[in-house]
């Protein structure tokens, strides 16, 4: 669609909601998921205003800093985008949650200057709707507080039933909510307890061991090898992986401030040495 961004304006209010990260190039291709963001009801921001402005530049890393979740749309033309790049970039320093849409099976991650432990969820040319919806919502960071008002988006021949739908479902989860917090797993997919890790380093470690999958105490229990990509900042949380018995880290890891664990794990060094 032509000038979708005039008619659906990114989300201005203070209630959760996800940031869009797209290249000003890849505009006309990003419609098509923000479409079937506003048809589900999601609250969505993302950058109006040129580019190369200082202004927008600041107002977009606050923006993107408030989100709940961060959707970027991983294309070449992002990867070139210097002020897409630098939002991003910023918010994995920060820890905060990203979810890589891929539209046609390239793996740019590296390229983008992401860490190669970043979790990636690939959304090959974008050919299932259902398959988008499933990936946002099982995203973590995600949350029905994002959710709001669906939008009626012009020319979508379902909007009515998808509407409708969508109200039915809000009228039952408030429902839901109201008599007891227990009635609302029905209406949400069930997702297994996760063990939290707070550590940057070994979250994203143990995030690529899970290939994508939650980090559950069935998965954390059978992880012998972690594959670390520097040092980090405390060794306490490998308490959590009783099955542990090696840890890789880069040679140049050496260099950082820091030690090396305790105990009778092994620290293998990548690039030569033990």
């Amino acid at each position: 669609m032509k000038n979708w961004q005039k008619r659906y304006p990114p989300y201005e209010g203070s209630e959760p909601y996800l940031y869009f990260a797209f290249a000003e190039a890849d505009s006309a291709k990003a419609w098509q998921i923000m479409r079937i963001l506003l048809e589900r009801g999601c609250r969505v921001w993302y950058g109006s205003g040129p580019s190369g402005n200082a202004d927008e530049l600041l107002r977009r890393q606050e923006r993107a800093e408030d989100a709940n979740l961060t959707l970027l749309y991983l294309t070449d033309a992002a990867c070139a985008d210097k002020d897409t790049k630098s939002n991003i970039l910023v918010n994995q320093k920060n820890g905060k949650h990203i979810l890589c849409l891929d539209p046609d099976g390239a793996d740019r991650r590296l390229s983008m200057g992401l860490y190669e432990t970043v979790p990636h969820l690939p959304l090959y040319r974008l050919k299932s709707r259902k398959e988008i919806e499933n990936a946002v919502i099982r995203a973590e960071g995600f949350s029905q507080e994002i959710l709001g008002e669906p939008v009626r988006v012009e020319g979508s021949g379902s909007l009515g039933k998808l509407t409708a739908l969508f109200c039915v479902l809000a009228v039952l989860l408030a429902l839901a909510s109201f008599i007891g917090g227990r009635y609302l797993r029905w209406f949400q997919p069930e997702v297994p307890d996760e063990v939290p890790f707070t550590d940057p380093v070994i979250l994203s470690a143990v995030r690529n061991a899970a290939r994508g999958g939650a980090i559950t105490e069935d998965l954390v229990s059978e992880i012998t090898v972690l594959r670390l990509s520097g040092m980090p900042e405390s060794w306490e949380e490998l308490e959590k992986l009783p099955a542990l018995t090696t840890v890789t880290l880069p040679q140049q890891a050496l260099l950082e401030e820091g030690t090396l664990p305790d105990g009778d794990i092994t620290v293998e060094l990548t690039g030569g040495g033990a």
